[in-house]
């Protein structure tokens, strides 16, 4: 029992995406310039505690809309009281800000910032159409940003954070579809609810297909290396991939496009990472 209870945490915090996400600061401080080890740990750290601390408040306040479209997370199955999770987001934000504010001015009040976002994000925002898909993209590309600010914010990190938010925004597109049956329910707001699945899919089509664009621009322009160039391409077939399956529009189909989209986003990081290192 003791096993399954750390394992619903790691779950409620999505560890994946909370590390994915301190990558992400790592990547826009290295991308910066950066070559400080303990600087890479505190801008990691920050992320991933407030992004951890976003995810657990997110299955607090989706706790209802979960119980139908995932009844699998820990909340719906009972395996972390409600109340116990709303406290562990207040403490991982709370760290989150620490860390921030121990290391930079200006970083403790983004930080400040992103917490209030993300928190109004599960509270009101993702029930607004586009405005919460908005959202996310944008603090995904802002952990990039924060990084960047313990080295430069220069050309590279900020074509880095525009890619993180094109690459979220499109998922967030197909999430739409994956989810559709509860947000309807409970009256969120989504392209995929108002609209209908295939507008969600084209709209996402219409930002990966920007994306893919995107890609050969630092190659051309920027002179960027062959190991972006391979890493890039892998992002770019999986992209196509993930696009292909949810082209049914169902939402099975779309929930395994967003997962399979994670591999992108991880390649698509280490694209910008080891042509900077």
């Amino acid at each position: 029992m003791f096993i399954k209870r750390i394992r619903a945490w790691l779950n409620i915090i999505r560890i994946g995406n909370s590390i994915a996400l301190g990558a992400a600061a790592i990547v826009g401080y290295v991308v910066g310039g950066g070559t400080s080890i303990f600087n890479m740990i505190k801008v990691f750290l920050t992320a991933f505690f407030i992004g951890g601390g976003g995810n657990i408040v997110n299955d607090y306040f989706d706790r209802d809309i979960d119980a139908v479209n995932k009844p699998w997370r820990p909340i719906p199955m009972g395996l972390i009281k409600p109340e116990k999770a709303y406290i562990a987001s207040l403490l991982f934000f709370f760290i989150g800000f620490l860390i921030s504010v121990l290391s930079s001015y200006i970083g403790s009040v983004i930080a400040l910032f992103a917490i209030f976002l993300v928190y109004m994000y599960s509270y009101r925002l993702k029930r607004i159409l586009l405005i919460g898909n908005f959202v996310i993209a944008f603090l995904t590309a802002l952990s990039i940003v924060y990084g960047s600010l313990f080295s430069s914010c220069n050309i590279h990190a900020i074509l880095t954070a525009t890619y993180a938010f094109l690459f979220n925004l499109g998922r967030e597109f197909l999430k739409g579809i994956e989810d559709v049956e509860g947000d309807k329910k409970f009256n969120v707001k989504t392209l995929a609810t108002e609209y209908g699945a295939s507008t969600a899919f084209r709209a996402s089509l219409a930002v990966y297909t920007i994306l893919l664009t995107l890609s050969i621009l630092p190659v051309l322009y920027l002179q960027y290396s062959l190991t972006y160039m391979i890493f890039a391409l892998v992002v770019d077939v999986v992209i196509i991939y993930a696009l292909m399956n949810a082209k049914s529009l169902e939402p099975s189909k779309a929930l395994k496009s967003t997962r399979f989209l994670k591999i992108a986003a991880f390649a698509g990081l280490l694209a910008f990472l080891f042509h900077n290192i």
